[in-house]
């Protein structure tokens, strides 16, 4: 269970390297708790398909839970958004994270760097792959 700032902090970079593990591109992190009372902070992340979308969700679920972070019990991990096979964004609810997953014409649409543009950005390091020999 997330119970401070750091601890949210901690757990938005970690969701942002499953998001990248995934593959997911233009992932960007907002801190917006100190404009809304409802989160800590926001992720943004591109998908290519909807299956993609759905894929990311489904991975960063299991590897909270397996981590312990998030549990069946408390349940403080809420999926929302995806609607059929043509589902163009996923909304994770962690409490005090919230990851917004998009296609790329829905994030363009929504465009949620300008509405939240003015909160402070988090910086994250992406998972170190394997790169291959020449």
């Amino acid at each position: 269970m997330i119970d401070n700032r750091a601890d949210s902090l901690s757990l938005v970079r970690r969701c942002a390297q499953i998001l990248d593990e995934n593959k997911l591109s233009d992932i960007e992190i907002f801190e917006v708790g100190g404009t809304i009372q409802i989160t800590d902070y926001f992720v943004i992340a591109t998908g290519l398909t909807s299956r993609h979308l759905l894929t990311a969700a489904a991975d960063l679920n299991k590897e909270l839970r397996v981590s312990g972070i998030v549990d069946e019990k408390n349940a403080n991990f809420h999926k929302e958004g995806h609607h059929g096979r043509d589902g163009r964004w996923v909304l994770l609810d962690l409490d005090r994270v919230v990851v917004h997953l998009f296609l790329e014409e829905s994030r363009k649409y929504y465009d949620l760097e300008l509405l939240w543009g003015d909160c402070p950005r988090v910086d994250w390091e992406p998972t170190v792959r394997p790169t291959a020999s020449s």
